[in-house]
């Protein structure tokens, strides 16, 4: 008698929430590579009971975590045994043979397993920070935390497509079920709720001193963190995370270290000789090196509560934040010729109509075209690593199936997102038939100092922006400080007379960037525009509309009354040489397309305002070298 074979799916989660409930750059990447360490244990479980692996591709399970060399540290054994994870999507998809329910329940031990060990090991370490009793309701938590879905259907005759289809379809329905249980670990009267969470207990302490483990792993005097709050928090090594500030302003430092190395050299020893800061230890990554301490040092708001941080005499902190900044800050700053722009990007890229994809090839290439859409995904993910950290200023926090999640310096942050979509249509092209799969990117450009939450939603406000231009497209959000928020979106691939994004960026930050067209005309264009209702205004009041426009182009500024005509020329421009040839060329006949096409060139020429800013006087990766 043949065994049935089933279909498998399995899922885990919570995914995006549990990822956004961050306040430290060691909160959000050791949620993801949690998630990412339990999919893994599922799919080597699936593996175990003799399952047929689809996603993830077998040999990423086979991968051997890199050994380090030499001296070996607590941080070199976190960041190898982090490469033995990466890239594992949430989804897990195999074919097995018999009980397919007995599969499925020794794939929820192993996950469960698995985020025991990693509680085990903070518990170890981290014991002296948790309140009397925290034992009982952290475990709770923890046993209440993992959301594990799973489905099958039999594969009749062969066919993969059908049992695939009804076993995604009994998931989400399933999804869609959730057990609530009261709190049966209730903590004493008065316990504070995370932080992070904000619905589970904490597990802190109340009585804090200012030195030590809390010090090291950053937790705030009124911070309170529930045990999967501990668990994200303390679960890698502090020196591995790279501060988003640094991230940020990671092409200004790598400037300052190669036109004024001795003075940024000064700084860095100064920090290193401070016994509270903690310094980054990252020999991956070389763009680190140039200052491998939090970068909010570099900003003039930041000295004092960066100092009265790690200070423990809090009211001595002011006096020692400016005597530092007076000796070893200020010097540099006044050595570079830009200030450092404090803005990060968040990256956030997911594949486009990959279920299609999917779908068409199970149709036509069963379960081997599956496995060789895997194989390339798990290619791609490698290389989204290499792409965001090596070649990029960037840091990747999660790059698994067709998504990708990261911040970047905004000076490369186009690049970046470029050599992304480039690389995701290399690996898939192969596997993928007639239609070549492109990539989505958003970038979400906001303040290094805004909480990573509001960063995170920057960055899928961005990606969702682009899959609504269309797909195959890049969007790039700016929220700045005290302004209004900014988008611009293109496609990848533009149609008839369109330019290319990049290309189109680069054309607009070359006008700002030169002085051909001040910001205040873009400012002032867009207040004349608003003036102007579009559901209110007449197709006489459109021609007016591009007049006025024409005319505050063409008006020549900044130039001394008796300056040569031909100087005045040189600042006129016309609305061909800022991308609105098509207003120039046809009169308007809708007043609503020209009041739309004007306020969307607003907004491109403020993007462009804003990476130009990010770029300028700086060392550029144009070519992605190191």
């Amino acid at each position: 008698m043949t065994t049935q074979s089933y279909v498998l799916v399995l899922k885990v989660g919570p995914v995006q929430g549990f990822i956004a409930q961050a306040r430290r750059t060691r909160d959000l990447w050791f949620g993801s590579y949690l998630l990412s360490s339990l999919s893994r244990a599922m799919a080597c479980a699936l593996r175990d009971a003799g399952a047929e692996l689809i996603f993830p591709h077998p040999e990423q399970l086979d991968a051997a975590a890199p050994k380090p060399s030499g001296r070996v540290t607590r941080t070199d054994q976190a960041l190898a045994d982090a490469e033995a994870v990466k890239g594992f999507p949430n989804k897990v998809l195999a074919v097995v043979k018999g009980d397919a329910a007995e599969v499925a329940r020794a794939a929820r031990k192993a996950a469960r397993a698995t985020l025991r060990e990693q509680w085990v090991r903070v518990r170890e370490r981290g014991g002296p920070l948790l309140a009397e009793g925290a034992d009982a309701w952290a475990d709770e938590q923890l046993d209440t935390f993992l959301e594990f879905h799973a489905a099958w259907a039999p594969m009749e005759d062969g066919d993969y497509l059908t049992a695939l289809e009804e076993a995604e379809a009994a998931l989400e329905a399933r999804r869609g079920l959730r057990e609530f249980r009261a709190w049966t670990q209730a903590p004493p009267a008065g316990t504070h709720k995370s932080s992070l969470d904000g619905g589970r207990a904490s597990v802190l302490k109340r009585e804090r001193p200012r030195s030590g483990e809390w010090k090291r792993l950053r937790i705030g005097e009124r911070e309170e963190l529930d045990a999967l709050g501990l668990l994200k928090r303390a679960g890698g090594e502090p020196d591995q995370f790279v501060p988003v500030p640094s991230i940020g302003l990671a092409a200004w430092l790598e400037t300052a270290s190669k036109k004024h190395g001795p003075k940024l050299s000064a700084l860095r020893g100064a920090c290193a000789d401070h016994r509270g800061f903690t310094s980054v230890y990252r020999t991956d990554l070389a763009w680190v090196n140039a200052f491998p301490f939090d970068g909010q040092l570099l900003l003039p708001d930041r000295w004092r509560p960066y100092f009265t941080e790690w200070s423990e005499d809090p009211k001595a902190a002011k006096q020692e934040a400016e005597r530092f900044a007076d000796e070893h800050i200020r010097p540099l700053l006044a050595a570079m010729s830009v200030a450092p722009y404090p803005y990060v990007a968040c990256l956030v890229a997911d594949g486009d109509r990959m279920g299609e994809l999917l779908r068409r090839l199970a149709e036509h290439g069963g379960i081997e075209a599956h496995r060789r859409v895997s194989h390339a995904l798990a290619s791609f993910t490698a290389e989204a690593r290499d792409i965001v950290q090596s070649r990029y200023r960037g840091m990747l926090v999660y790059a698994g199936g067709d998504d990708v999640l990261a911040f970047v310096c905004p000076a490369d942050a186009l690049q970046c997102a470029r050599a992304l979509a480039a690389a995701f249509s290399k690996h898939l092209a192969p596997v993928s038939g007639a239609s070549v799969p492109t990539l989505s990117v958003g970038l979400g450009i906001g303040h290094v100092m805004e909480s990573l939450g509001q960063l995170l939603a920057l960055g899928r406000r961005a990606e969702k922006a682009a899959k609504d231009a269309g797909r195959d497209a890049l969007a790039v959000l700016v929220a700045k400080h005290a302004g209004r928020e900014r988008l611009w979106t293109a496609s990848w691939t533009p149609k008839g007379a369109a330019v290319e994004p990049l290309a189109r960026l680069s054309q607009d930050m070359a006008l700002l960037g030169g002085d051909r067209l001040p910001l205040g005309k873009v400012h002032e264009v867009e207040t004349m525009v608003r003036r102007f209702p579009a559901e209110t205004s007449s197709e006489e009041q459109a021609a007016v509309l591009v007049a006025e426009v024409s005319r505050i182009l063409a008006r020549a500024e900044g130039r001394a009354r008796d300056s040569e005509d031909r100087e005045r020329e040189d600042k006129a421009l016309s609305l061909t040489d800022v991308g609105l040839a098509a207003l120039a060329e046809e009169p308007p006949e809708c007043v609503e397309t020209v009041h739309a096409e004007l306020l969307a060139w607003v907004d491109r020429m403020l993007v462009a305002g804003t990476l130009e800013r990010s770029r300028r006087g700086l060392e550029l990766r144009e070519g992605g070298g190191a």
